[in-house]
């Protein structure tokens, strides 16, 4: 017999495809656990980005609040409050974190027309979560202003393999000093549904 004319044998063959399939195996499952956490990992950094955004408005608004409230819960989802009368128009803005859907959401409203009526709740960010949310700080011989600290959490993946990240951010409204006497600031539309 020629050496030319040989080809594979049988078990030359098997052995060539059990070997591609193990390789393809091992490919397959590096490539699907690199595609799960890029995934995990865009969620977080999405997540990331809409608290940023959340706390750069939040800054801008809480800054120049009058007063702020001390935080309550209504149903068990955690509420707070802050007034502004920058605009000339006193605003009651109302913070609240919905553990349901993992919503962040804001709704504002006229202070003393009578009927309190809320806009529509604005989402804020999505995907985010805490037990308690807000801190009040009364203005004190330290910080001669109320303070607002907001605590959230955002979630990304599944309950199998979520991953979290904390935000803290203490807002400062400089709008109080020591004599502000507003714990109850704009509670009156907490129990508005």
């Amino acid at each position: 017999m020629n050496d030319d004319d040989s080809g594979y044998t049988l078990a030359e063959a098997v052995v060539t495809m059990v070997l591609t399939a193990a390789f393809m195996a091992i490919s397959t499952t590096a490539i699907l656990a690199l595609y799960s956490s890029t995934n995990r990992s865009q969620a977080i950094a999405d997540a990331q980005q809409q608290l940023g955004i959340a706390f750069g408005r939040l800054d801008r608004q809480i800054r120049y609040a009058s007063g702020v409230s001390k935080p309550g819960t209504v149903n068990g989802e955690p509420y707070v409050e802050f007034l502004t009368t920058y605009t000339g128009t006193p605003v009651c803005t109302q913070l609240r974190v919905r553990p349901s859907s993992g919503e962040f959401q804001q709704r504002t409203w006229v202070q003393g027309t009578g009927a309190v009526t809320p806009t529509p709740w604005t989402q804020l960010a999505n995907g985010v979560t805490a037990a308690t949310p807000f801190t009040f700080h009364a203005a004190d011989a330290t910080y001669n202003f109320q303070q607002l600290g907001v605590v959230l959490t955002a979630v990304a993946g599944g309950p199998a393999a979520s991953t979290t990240r904390q935000f803290t951010a203490t807002f400062t409204a400089l709008n109080t000093s020591l004599s502000t006497q507003s714990s109850t600031a704009c509670a009156e539309g907490r129990s508005i549904a």
